[in-house]
């Protein structure tokens, strides 16, 4: 990397997320990342190898409607506690992707927890998904229960074990991709998630109990 592409200062991910990645989730080269903030919040986005991402493929439709009896977009969340969020697994599909090559690709949670919200930006632009996959084109947010957490961010990829792992396909590492792909300034980052709720900068994760607790 040039020293033009070098950032000085850290990005707002690097400051304030931890990153984890699934490799070949349901299909070759399908892998996801878990950007888990410092309240325990994470953030599911596409990884840099994934085939929309790597191939710059131009993605033409994301629907939510993942079955004939679950459609991601009625997930309805009230209360500090966020009571009534669908509940994931790792294998939940969250939604289903056409790009105009005609490829299909499904969304998956990656790690359990509750459903706080969907990226509905995807819906009007769907190309966000590619073009800013860690930024504006997040997939969902998921608020995994507090004592798992920690368990859960073990059972993935760290990013140096990402690296090894990409490298070994004959690809670049997330360290040789320009600046401006590898993460929004945090002017960036903040927009994308917008003033909602869920706001990562001014969210604080708590719980009782068996309840998730997400004080704003």
């Amino acid at each position: 990397m040039s020293n033009v592409d070098k950032c000085p200062y850290p990005s707002v991910i690097e400051r304030y997320f931890r990153r984890g990645f699934k490799l070949d989730m349901k299909g070759p080269e399908e892998d996801f990342c878990i950007l888990k903030h410092s309240n325990r919040v994470c953030l599911l986005t596409l990884a840099p190898s994934h085939p929309i991402v790597k191939n710059t493929k131009t993605v033409k439709n994301v629907d939510f409607q993942v079955s004939s009896k679950m459609n991601r977009l009625d997930n309805k969340v009230s209360g500090k506690s966020k009571k009534g969020g669908q509940w994931l697994n790792p294998t939940s599909a969250l939604c289903c992707v056409t790009c105009d090559d005609d490829s299909n690709y499904t969304m998956y949670s990656c790690i359990r927890g509750k459903l706080a919200e969907v990226n509905e930006k995807l819906l009007k632009t769907p190309n966000l998904l590619k073009e800013k996959y860690d930024k504006d084109g997040y997939i969902a947010i998921i608020l995994p229960k507090i004592y798992e957490t920690d368990e859960q961010m073990k059972s993935l990829l760290t990013e140096e074990q990402y690296n090894e792992a990409i490298v070994s396909r004959g690809l670049r590492t997330a360290e040789d991709m320009p600046v401006e792909q590898k993460g929004g300034t945090e002017k960036q980052l903040n927009e994308a998630l917008g003033n909602r709720t869920l706001s990562v900068e001014n969210t604080t994760v708590e719980q009782s109990g068996d309840t998730d607790h997400v004080n704003t």
